[in-house]
């Protein structure tokens, strides 16, 4: 029996490995960070940076979707274009644990929204949204292929949120304005001086005097732009899960969850550390 809104048995891990950090430092800082690592199609070498933990997708841990932003100029984001395989590192390191992710990534954004495939939960046939992109179609290719994962609308499971058997309902994968009020949702979380940053030249674009200007403006609000005009770099990726390395440094101790994609269940093993 497939369940919707079912809750992968290492959400609860990070859940806590977050929580338990954060009072250890006494919220200094007031968020979490973490490695993710993508690959350069034109060197074949991996591309690694910090990035913040911006929380689960639809704000639902039950999603099973780790998210985190980007500026659509960024390296990352054009590496993702070329290939959706990353894998991310959270390192606690006053709780002394690590928590290793491999998945996919997909880009929401104004020109991708992730498209669903919901085909392995029903006899029937559910239809993956996709959205028209004006890029080139080799490199939209990746961000267009379907993810096979069992989640739902959100408004599907606010009508019922109880863990019974998909087969027995009428449902569909995230729309199109869900998807919209996702991004709007993230792009409203972010603080006005991250939001400014959206605004700024084009990142690692060679140093001028008119860009050093540029920059100077709009760390002082004088560029004569609104908060939302950098909206349009703004995109959120959201990293579909399928492996997970799990280890307690603390008690010397390692568990393995894997992603079966055939019967879409969650395998857990202890392995040695």
């Amino acid at each position: 029996m497939v369940q919707f809104n079912f809750q992968a048995p290492w959400v609860p891990i990070l859940n806590n490995c977050v929580s338990n950090e954060l009072a250890a430092t006494d919220n200094n800082p007031p968020f979490t960070t973490f490695q993710l690592a993508t690959i350069d199609s034109k060197t074949g070498y991996p591309q690694n940076r910090t990035l913040i933990y911006r929380g689960w997708l639809f704000n639902n841990k039950s999603s099973n979707v780790i998210t985190f932003t980007t500026d659509k100029r960024m390296e990352k984001y054009q590496e993702l274009l070329d290939s959706d395989k990353v894998e991310a590192v959270f390192w606690f390191g006053h709780i002394r644990k690590q928590i290793r992710f491999r998945g996919k990534v997909r880009l929401l954004d104004s020109e991708h929204q992730p498209s669903i495939d919901l085909n392995h939960i029903t006899s029937g046939e559910v239809t993956p949204i996709e959205l028209d992109s004006n890029e080139d179609d080799s490199r939209a290719r990746v961000q267009k292929q379907p993810v096979q994962t069992s989640l739902i609308s959100p408004s599907f499971v606010e009508n019922d949120n109880t863990q019974e058997d998909l087969s027995t309902y009428q449902y569909a994968p995230p729309t199109r304005e869900e998807w919209q009020q996702e991004l709007d949702r993230q792009w409203n979380g972010l603080s006005k001086a991250l939001k400014t940053s959206f605004r700024k030249p084009d990142p690692k674009s060679p140093m001028t005097e008119d860009k050093a200007k540029l920059i100077s403006k709009i760390q002082r609000g004088v560029d004569g732009k609104k908060e939302e005009d950098g909206y349009k770099n703004f995109a959120v990726g959201t990293i579909f899960v399928n492996y997970v390395d799990y280890y307690e440094q603390d008690k010397d101790k390692r568990f393995v969850y894997e992603l079966d994609e055939e019967s879409h269940t969650w395998t857990e093993e202890e392995v040695c550390p």
